[in-house]
């Protein structure tokens, strides 16, 4: 009495899934509440600076392709054959300014993505992307080393470069 009929099911092969967040244990280094203001902060105008200096550099980019390609139109309807190896420049710096500003722009935008967290990826190929915008400005721009807007350029990534350093070095503390 007041047992009811039970359905009998063979329950053998299902696995029990437990979605547990594991809480934060103690022992694990993260930011003070200021390094995590200053970190937030820091990693807004980093992300910032990452996609406009990407988009600049995509601008800058297709507006060079677009005078070599009509400099290779203009010596072809002269009917002088243009100079292979300038060909292959034109290509190469196009295609490395092309991949470097479209990372800028994608890195920016992973750093605005995680400015609440304290992950270090993207603080990092925010460095690589500066470093080989200031190798590529010093390398491939015309002009002499001391241009100004070589100089400026190079500046601006090494700023950015030395405060995203400062952003991963900020004082950790451990958890409680």
């Amino acid at each position: 009495m007041g047992q009811e009929p039970q359905p009998q099911t063979d329950q053998s092969g299902i696995v029990e899934r437990l979605y547990v967040r594991p809480s934060r244990s103690a022992g694990v280094p993260v930011l003070t509440r200021h390094g995590a203001m200053r970190s937030r902060h820091w990693r807004f105008w980093l992300g910032l600076f990452e996609v406009l200096s990407g988009l600049l550099t995509c601008w800058v980019t297709v507006t060079s392709a677009a005078t070599g390609i009509g400099h290779l139109q203009d010596m072809a309807a002269s009917g002088v054959e243009p100079p292979a190896e300038w060909i292959a420049y034109v290509f190469a710096v196009t295609l490395g300014f092309g991949v470097v500003s479209i990372a800028g722009v994608v890195i920016g935008i992973w750093n605005l993505a995680t400015l609440r967290r304290t992950a270090r990826s993207p603080l990092i190929a925010a460095i690589l992307v500066s470093a080989t915008s200031i190798v590529l400005a010093m390398v491939f721009i015309d002009g002499s080393p001391f241009d100004p807007v070589k100089i400026g350029w190079t500046f601006l990534h090494a700023v950015v470069s030395l405060w995203t350093i400062g952003i991963l070095r900020l004082k950790k503390v451990t958890a409680q």
